[in-house]
């Protein structure tokens, strides 16, 4: 994390940390997570991403376990603009079963537009998935959305949990385009359409996570994976992508 303090205006126009950055993200039930629970204007990581948004000039999207003022949980991203005011928080639709033990479903996917980026879809980690793993695996619901909307740029947080098979963190990456497949080869992606993905590396508790952080460049074909980081690699990835 504190190589990112090396950085400073002009090197960066979007940071992206992973979903639940600074909290952790294993919590047993609603008793566990509760004193790590954030207000969504003033939480210490809505707080820190605006600092950092003053002090690098840029974007930043952090993900952090939400309270709202009329008293509801949601496993959350704030996004906060260059000069560190909120733009919107997101709030993840699909739960993972770890979720489901204290949070609620967020109301809906978003998009927001942004003079400088275009339209920009938020999701966080198991959005991209079928819904409760029940859904038909070919329903694509994230990817489906954005194409509908129009998406130029999705980013998302992740607590992306290590495959069994161990295929490392390009067979994480296979994956996740994958689940975009709706949205590859579409009229309106007339050059660039880039899937940013941040994950957790390490462990906690009993689980493992996948690293495979990247960015990509899905408006092929041929897809280019810009840039991406091993599964146990920790730092600072700086891409540089065209609009």
């Amino acid at each position: 994390m504190f190589c990112m303090y090396s950085y400073g205006p002009g090197d960066i126009d979007i940071l992206v940390l992973p979903e639940m950055a600074f909290t952790g993200y294993k919590f047993e039930n609603l008793d566990e997570i509760k004193p790590f629970l954030e207000d969504t204007e003033t939480g210490p990581s809505v707080m820190w991403a605006k600092q950092q948004a003053v002090r690098l000039a840029a974007y930043v999207v952090v993900g952090y376990p939400e309270v709202t003022s009329d008293g509801h949980y949601y496993n959350s991203l704030c996004f906060v603009d260059r000069q560190g005011q909120l733009l919107t928080t997101y709030q993840k639709t699909f739960l993972f079963e770890t979720d489901e033990q204290w949070a609620r479903e967020g109301p809906g996917f978003r998009t927001i537009d942004v003079p400088e980026l275009g339209k920009v879809g938020l999701g966080i980690c198991m959005d991209i998935n079928p819904y409760k793993f029940e859904a038909s695996f070919n329903a694509y619901e994230f990817a489906t959305y954005h194409n509908e909307q129009k998406t130029q740029l999705i980013i998302c947080c992740m607590a992306w949990l290590r495959s069994s098979s161990g295929g490392g963190a390009l067979e994480t990456i296979r994956y996740w385009v994958h689940r975009l497949a709706p949205l590859c080869h579409k009229e309106h992606i007339t050059q660039h359409f880039y899937f940013v993905a941040c994950n957790r590396t390490g462990q906690e508790r009993d689980v493992t996570f996948a690293g495979g952080s990247s960015v990509l460049d899905l408006a092929g074909p041929p897809f280019r994976l810009l840039d991406y980081m091993e599964e146990t690699e920790q730092g600072v990835m700086v891409v540089e992508i065209k609009q």
